[in-house]
């Protein structure tokens, strides 16, 4: 059976299931329209049959109320592992429901969510070991272990708004300090950090990695209602937002030009072809050390030159300077 086959006939199961009193064929067929195509009666009874044929049975029943009593077609017992969540069905599920106001269908929607490993984890853990079962895929980039008991916390808290407890032993430092912080929201680079509301409703980040036993509290806080996350996260190149923010200029060489176009190297990022087939980008950012970080990858290498302005020069100079101590 083709792969697209399989997808198609493992849908019409989680169909099957998700309806209480099962869905006659008709309910099928409308399904199976609004996810973008249409198959005649007769496809829809040749996939019932093939259900058999992965293993899944059906019940089939009528209900009193229906016109002419038409069959009703339930499926039940699935694995698990064909109802999990994909993290973008989270995230839509997680929107709608701040957004419902009906009590009930809310309360339905929390209790199918708390069933499900929370986004951020499984994003991080699943993505891992899909590419460690996966023999053409490979993650040659520093790893980040998150423990998925403290992001549970950590993100009940961040959608409930109430601070949590943890500790944070930062690289340099030899003991853990106790922190009770307000969360906010979550940024993934090349490994993962935790933002909080600090003084004067001004964030602070911390490493994942870094942080240890979290506890939940019952103090609620208050978000400023003018701060969006969206929009602070992506004023940085990377994930640091303690410098100023500065328009940048550089020049990618002809050599290395249509690479570059490709690349959305910052949301804020125009592109400005030369005569001479080199490439000129202007973008506006903080996080000066993780943008030289970048224009130093061995991509750009002697094909890359920053025009402006003269402090991130210099910041460069001072970096390359600081750097010499390597060898």
């Amino acid at each position: 059976m083709q792969n697209s086959r399989l997808r198609d006939i493992l849908n019409l199961a989680v169909d099957l299931q998700s309806s209480s009193i099962g869905l006659t064929k008709k309910q099928m067929l409308e399904n199976i329209k609004d996810r973008g195509y249409e198959i005649s009666q007769r496809t829809l009874e040749r996939w019932l049959f093939q259900l058999q044929d992965v293993g899944l049975e059906y019940e089939v029943t009528t209900v009193e109320t229906d016109h002419g009593k038409a069959n009703r077609y339930k499926v039940t017992g699935l694995p698990n592992a064909l109802l999990k969540l994909q993290p973008t069905e989270r995230s839509a599920l997680e929107r709608y429901a701040t957004m419902v106001s009906d009590t009930t269908t809310k309360d339905a929607l929390n209790k199918v969510l708390s069933t499900q490993t929370n986004l951020s984890t499984a994003m991080i853990n699943n993505l891992q070991e899909l590419i460690d079962q996966t023999a053409h895929t490979n993650n040659v980039q520093p790893k980040i272990e998150v423990n998925p008991k403290q992001m549970d916390i950590i993100e009940r808290s961040i959608q409930g708004l109430t601070e949590i407890r943890f500790k944070y032993k930062t690289q340099k430092s030899r003991t853990a300090t106790q922190k009770q912080e307000k969360p906010i929201g979550l940024i993934y680079g090349r490994f993962g950090y935790l933002v909080c509301l600090g003084y004067k409703n001004k964030p602070i980040i911390y490493r994942l990695d870094l942080i240890e036993e979290v506890l939940e509290t019952n103090t609620f806080f208050v978000k400023p209602e003018t701060f969006n996350f969206k929009e602070w996260s992506e004023e940085s190149f990377g994930v640091y937002h303690g410098d100023e923010k500065i328009t940048v200029e550089v020049v990618f060489s002809p050599k290395v030009s249509t690479r570059a176009e490709k690349i959305k190297f910052h949301p804020t990022q125009h592109l400005v072809w030369q005569k001479d087939n080199s490439l000129k980008m202007y973008f506006k950012c903080k996080g000066w050390k993780e943008l030289i970080h970048e224009l130093l990858h061995p991509d750009w290498q002697g094909e890359l030159k920053i025009v402006s302005p003269k402090e991130f020069k210099d910041a460069v100079k001072d970096y390359l300077k600081e750097s010499k101590g390597l060898i």
